[in-house]
């Protein structure tokens, strides 16, 4: 059950916690939303559960509760200490950037029920998307921000390099906004939580062509023939040929290519060049 307000401070104060806004330390204080993020997990017994920021404990009291095996990562060393003394979990004291699974293996399948610290959300699901194995489902409370980017379509000025990666590998399930009010201390922006499913013909994209996405969208206001001559990928051109065979000018800027031509574009490219390519070896 989650904390209330107040245990939540006297929790803060009997660790000498003060929050910091580096961390992304706004704790979780409605039941609701705890409740909902563990449901919409559908987490069996059996199943391993990965939670990112384990703060508190709120989350990890009811991930705990539904008898799974819980790997946590928390940064925060004095809070890290209150949850190896107050629950039965396998916790790494350590920078969820580097770490983004805790001290697990990937060796089996796993979920993500996490609240994840406004200021790594996205640098951490870009780590997870480079893992050995991905987790089948993800419910995570984020910045309602992130999530708008993580979701965007094609056409938005959100729509981006993180955005084409989840969307081709992911697909959300279900989404609900989250108040501000609903954490101590309140962040400026309200959050949203997010539950999302891998695809059965989920795409990874190779590792060279996450970096030209990632190296185009870094000069999303210029149009996309002039970025693609300004890259030193050896399938710039070919990708810029590809467009035009589209029908998509070359003045049309990288955010207004859809989803589906990357994909299809990546595919038919690296299956010619597979030799060239860095694929993962396990979704």
């Amino acid at each position: 059950m989650a904390f209330s307000l107040s245990e939540t401070r006297e929790i803060l104060r009997r660790f000498g916690v003060c929050p910091k806004r580096k961390l992304g330390q706004n704790f979780l204080i409605d039941q609701r939303i705890v409740g909902r993020s563990v449901q919409w997990a559908q987490i069996e017994p059996s199943e391993v559960v990965i939670e990112v920021g384990s703060g508190c404990g709120t989350l990890t009291d009811d991930l705990v509760k539904t008898g799974v095996r819980v790997f946590a990562v928390e940064k925060d060393p004095l809070l890290a200490r209150h949850i190896a003394q107050s629950f039965p979990i396998a916790l790494l004291q350590a920078d969820a950037v580097d770490f983004p699974v805790g001290n697990f293996d990937c060796s089996q399948s796993y979920k993500v029920v996490a609240n994840l610290p406004y200021a790594i959300a996205s640098v951490w699901l870009d780590k997870v998307l480079e893992l050995p194995q991905l987790p089948v489902t993800m419910v995570l409370l984020v910045q309602k921000e992130a999530a708008e980017r993580w979701f965007s379509k094609a056409g938005c000025k959100s729509f981006g390099a993180i955005g084409i990666y989840l969307q081709a590998m992911y697909r959300l399930e279900q989404k609900c906004g989250v108040s501000k009010r609903c954490f101590y201390p309140q962040p400026k922006v309200d959050s949203v939580l997010l539950h999302i499913q891998k695809r059965i013909d989920g795409y990874l994209f190779p590792k060279e062509f996450k970096q030209f996405i990632r190296e185009l969208f870094t000069h999303r206001r210029q149009q996309i023939a002039r970025a693609c001559n300004g890259s030193n990928a050896p399938f710039a051109d070919d990708f810029l040929n590809f467009l035009e065979k589209q029908n998509l000018p070359e003045t049309v800027r990288a955010e207004a290519v859809p989803l589906e031509l990357w994909i299809e574009f990546s595919k038919g490219y690296f299956s010619e060049h597979s030799d060239k390519a860095e694929f993962h070896h396990d979704v």
